[in-house]
């Protein structure tokens, strides 16, 4: 599985060419597994403030990876169908009306015995749409937003926005077509945080599946895992990324842009302002995956994390799945932060 993703990938944050494409999959023997760039934010915000964002974000996307219908062909909401639909003009018009404006009433406001209270209660979310591209063969993109219930004493919730593009984007378009996309993004979303980098996704199986990755997860500790719920996050940073987003009130908690430039010196890190208080701090022009066994551990990431180390958020994404230990996920959580494998060899050795 090493081959997974080939060395001239990880030589150096220049050197992201066409090979780091070469398999879309993370591994020819684990299919279900995908290699994917994904940008996600956390909003503070019921979805009737975010509807105009939602819905903006969407159509932002679609722009950006072209609205080829191979693209994104299957839909769920389980507002608009118990099963997932394809995506037809029709169910198109009927996904824009639910992200783009507020259906329910604040849950205080809704009798406790009625159908609606008892639904979004038990469900834990206002409106949740999840559109993809293809089904058991998944083109890699993706656009979903969740959002949180409506309570008339805000919630501690978040509502998540997030999208996906496969590995043949980045190697399409290059990595600067990726990073505009976050930004694009990020400029037209209240968040609270976010991230952008490279990822794992499943198309199943995800609990069978990691027990499995535990060599690959700890030699590219670049790859993320994304969590199942944001249930329960609580305020921090989800862990350090390619790109690396800071809102209100936590920018201004970890001492504004000044305490992040006069921190991170590594001359691949950026700091960029954004408007309304936030930041984002890029490391180096092209995600990473990084190799441990050949002492690539990916030292950017590793400053930025040291440095974020008290706002990071303390739980792991998947310590509750069968095959690995508490100590086996904490060590993953905190991967940059704790010292990394022992270099095995010099790829220049040949």
């Amino acid at each position: 599985m090493d081959n997974a993703i080939p060395p001239s990938s990880h030589l150096s944050s220049g050197s992201f060419v066409s090979s780091y494409t070469l398999s879309e999959h993370f591994a020819t023997t684990l299919p279900r597994v995908q290699l994917v760039l994904r940008v996600v934010f956390y909003l503070p915000h019921d979805h009737g403030p975010l509807a105009p964002y939602a819905r903006q974000s969407l159509d932002l996307f679609l722009n950006a990876i072209g609205h080829a219908p191979e693209k994104l062909t299957t839909g769920y909401d389980p507002d608009i169908s118990e099963a997932a639909f394809p995506l037809t003009s029709e169910f198109w018009e009927e996904a824009r009306r639910h992200v783009e404006r507020s259906r329910f009433e604040p849950l205080d406001d809704m009798e406790q015995d009625s159908i609606w209270f008892r639904t979004l209660t038990k469900r834990g979310f206002d409106t949740w749409i999840h559109l993809i591209g293809g089904e058991s063969d998944p083109s890699g993109y993706e656009f979903s937003f969740r959002s949180r219930l409506p309570w008339r004493k805000p919630s501690s919730e978040y509502s998540v926005l997030s999208v996906k593009v496969p590995m043949q984007y980045l190697e399409e378009q290059g990595p600067e077509k990726a990073r505009e996309l976050a930004l694009s993004l990020a400029r037209l979303l209240p968040f609270s945080t976010g991230h952008a980098g490279l990822s794992l996704s499943f198309t199943r199986g995800r609990s069978k599946l990691l027990p499995l990755l535990k060599e690959q997860l700890v030699q590219h500790p670049g790859w993320d895992v994304p969590r199942e719920s944001t249930w329960g996050m609580g305020e921090g940073v989800d862990g350090i990324h390619w790109l690396n987003f800071l809102g209100p009130p936590l920018l201004e908690t970890v001492g504004g842009i000044q305490a992040l430039r006069s921190h991170l010196s590594h001359p691949e890190t950026s700091v960029q302002e954004l408007t309304g208080g936030r930041a984002v701090i890029g490391l180096g022009p092209a995600p990473l995956a990084g190799n441990t066994k050949w002492g690539e551990t990916l030292p950017a990431y590793r400053e930025l994390a040291r440095f974020l180390e008290p706002w990071l958020l303390p739980s792991t994404p998947f310590n509750n799945f069968e095959g690995y230990t508490q100590e086996e996920a904490r060590l993953w959580w905190r991967r940059f932060l704790e010292a990394p494998p022992e270099k095995r060899y010099d790829p220049r050795d040949g």
